[in-house]
């Protein structure tokens, strides 16, 4: 009976001699501006094994040193260093260290869903990529949370985990069309923007637009640009030089109370209380 046949049924092992390196959503506030639930780094050892029947979220595992299995088309293919594994959600995964052999990996694990999934496809697959950028900023994140935890750090860090990992899930999952638009974007972020000018750009329809986002960002155009003002405002209130209410107006709110309840449901916390724990991190 082959090890497919057998070694399917849902697990979780790590195991004693396994040790891991991790920071999640709760210790990284942008974290949720990216759909990342958790990041860490696996020095992993048998009997470390995972086993996913429907998993909720998607996931990126990146092997560095050492090799483990993965399970690819119903087949266990071995995960050298360079390999990459990608997991979209609702499809079953599979992965394991192997007897005496040590197996390095790191790994970002999405807070998303089959509606907005971060990896997409029928199935696991494989890819080969270089794997130190993405190791040293989760390596570069770790070491900020286990020292000084200020989340002005951590959120420059996250947003090179985010890149690194999405170059990894394919350069080609956003056209170059797409990713001028959002640079546009990015750049008169206080423009009172609407889906039928962000379309127009484009020269297609509103609903074009929105199955194009939805297909290549996992989410619909205006739900991404609140994201980027999100991102603008985090940077923003990481400086004293603006006030909640300038804030606002910079990233394009015209009301500083829809702008907090905003903030508040994508990283979690209100404007103000967020510039306290930056001020609060960088007075340690």
């Amino acid at each position: 009976m082959s090890e497919f046949q057998i070694d399917l049924c849902e697990t979780h092992i790590i195991g004693s001699h396994t040790h891991e390196q991790m920071v999640g959503k709760q210790a990284c506030q942008a974290f949720a501006l990216h759909r990342i639930g958790l990041v860490g780094i696996s020095q992993a050892q048998a009997p470390f094994r995972f086993v996913r029947q429907q998993p909720a979220t998607s996931q990126v595992l990146l092997c560095l040193e050492g090799w483990g299995m993965i399970l690819v088309e119903n087949e266990w293919r071995r995960c050298t260093p360079g390999t990459a594994y990608l997991t979209p959600p609702g499809v079953l995964h599979a992965y394991h260290a192997v007897e005496e052999v040590p197996w390095t990996v790191c790994w970002v694990a999405y807070d998303d869903s089959l509606e907005q999934a971060s990896v997409t496809g029928e199935s696991p697959r494989q890819v080969q990529v270089d794997p130190q950028p993405l190791a040293t900023v989760i390596a570069g994140l770790y070491r900020e949370y286990m020292d000084q935890a200020e989340q002005v750090a951590m959120q420059q860090w996250t947003e090179l985990i985010a890149l690194y990992a999405q170059r990894i899930i394919g350069p080609e999952r956003q056209e170059r069309r797409l990713q001028q638009l959002w640079e546009a974007v990015n750049n008169d972020i206080s423009n009172d923007w609407t889906g039928e000018e962000l379309a127009a750009r484009l020269g297609i329809s509103g609903e074009q637009l929105r199955r194009l986002c939805q297909q290549q960002l996992g989410q619909s155009p205006m739900k991404y640009l609140a994201l980027l003002r999100m991102r603008r405002a985090m940077a923003l209130l990481s400086s004293d030089s603006y006030s909640v209410e300038q804030v606002a107006w910079r990233i394009g709110y015209n009301n500083a109370f829809a702008f907090s309840t905003a903030f508040k449901r994508h990283v979690g916390v209100s404007p103000s209380i967020y510039r306290e724990q930056i001020r609060g991190s960088a007075s340690h």
